[in-house]
């Protein structure tokens, strides 16, 4: 083992000795596994849908029921998708800039 010596400001060392007596250890003993407990490799956080990111914010609402009477039964969203891709005329970006216009 490898033995590594820190300066703790008295304030850290008490609060170190007392948790360490509230566990039934040495002060070395909980360091070594404060440390160890920090160091361990983390999992990457996986990528979270959008819907997923907009509900935990409480950005998402149910349809209300004039926009649920507009669902077209059997239609999917890759359907929809589709169409909207082969649609002329500009897009729905290109509308909102052009509605906002030039921003100073």
């Amino acid at each position: 083992m490898t033995t590594i010596m820190i300066d703790l400001p008295p304030e850290i060392y008490k609060r170190l000795e007392e948790q360490a007596r509230k566990a039934g250890q040495a002060p070395e003993a909980l360091s070594r596994e404060l440390l160890e407990t920090a160091l361990q490799p983390r999992e990457a956080p996986q990528p979270r849908a959008t819907r997923e990111v907009l509900q935990a914010a409480g950005r998402v609402r149910p349809l209300s029921p004039t926009l649920r009477s507009k669902i077209i039964p059997g239609v999917t969203l890759d359907e929809v998708r589709k169409a909207l891709t082969q649609a002329a005329g500009p897009s729905l970006g290109d509308i909102i800039r052009e509605q906002r216009g030039t921003r100073l």
